[in-house]
């Protein structure tokens, strides 16, 4: 597996960002280079969390060597506070970076698949907003939304519009710019759900969401797969009795949520061994599916 740390300039950010790949291109197969394709590679665009870095996907969890049994390309970006959404109010296009120049660029450096069912959006928690907000803005390049733990905060956004709340409005314009225009916009994800239902021809992505029972963000995510069914989005859900908010869990379930979009058997070569212990935590039957 090669691990590359890739500093590029941002037409859409005006300025350098940084983000780490992974390429299944040097597998071993004992002292040997394994058989396997050579690309193009499915891509998982996977996002960190609130205060994180495009690193902590790496020190904090073993998706590397997942990734590498299901011969899946990662790509990392690095995401300030986390919430890649786009802001033409004060000229901020995160969101285009993250769903379309991003795309484009690591596509031509790397040899990764064009293909929308090759293509997933991924991420924890405030991360798990981003992914959910630009795939559906652009269901016809990702095929494939991976939400963990999901920050949704509409309706704070909204409580906090009707507070009027300096210290409130403070806090989540932060994020999101102007909160008096969220509700409605393509900031919102009900709104964006909603056209899907007036635009049935739309191609819609699929959905893998996992949240832990003693998460305090529980109920929004259960809320949110509701919203998706009743649109007729196709939805995996595993509501675990174990698991908090926090990086054991995501370690765990971003395996299984990697079998999920890549499902086989967990060997990255042809050796007589047994991986299925690098997914720890794979969803038991007896836990609660949505």
């Amino acid at each position: 597996m090669a691990l590359l740390r890739v500093d590029f300039y941002s037409h859409y950010l005006e300025r350098n960002v940084v983000l780490t790949v992974v390429i299944p291109a040097d597998k071993m197969d004992g002292d040997k280079l394994a058989k396997r394709r050579r690309g193009p590679y499915r891509t998982v665009y996977l996002l960190h969390g609130l205060f994180g870095r495009d690193v902590d996907w790496i020190d904090k969890t073993h998706v590397v060597e997942t990734a590498e049994a299901r011969d899946i390309a990662l790509v990392m970006p690095s995401g300030e506070d986390g919430l890649y959404l786009n802001k033409p109010e004060i000229n901020e296009w995160h969101g285009k970076f993250i769903s379309e120049e991003l795309v484009d660029f690591t596509r031509r450096l790397f040899p990764l698949s064009a293909k929308r069912e090759d293509t997933a959006l991924a991420g924890i928690s405030i991360g798990a907003y981003t992914a959910l907000i630009n795939g559906l803005l652009r269901p016809d390049r990702f095929g494939s939304i991976i939400i963990l733990s999901g920050a949704f905060m509409r309706d704070r956004v909204l409580d906090a519009v009707q507070s009027h709340s300096p210290r409130k409005r403070k806090y989540y314009e932060r994020f999101f710019g102007d909160i008096d225009t969220v509700i409605g916009s393509d900031k919102d994800y009900v709104a964006l759900i909603d056209k899907f239902r007036e635009n049935p021809d739309l191609p819609k992505p699929r959905f893998y969401s996992a949240c832990g029972l003693h998460d305090n963000l529980c109920q929004n995510n259960r809320d949110l797969v509701k919203l998706l069914k009743d649109a007729d989005f196709d939805v995996t859900y595993w509501e675990p009795d174990i698991g908090a908010h926090e990086w054991p869990f995501w370690n765990a379930w971003i395996d299984c949520a990697l079998d999920w979009y890549a499902p086989g058997p967990m060997r990255p070569s042809s050796a007589d061994v047994d991986y299925s212990a690098l997914t720890k935590l794979r969803a038991p039957d007896q836990q609660q599916q949505g």
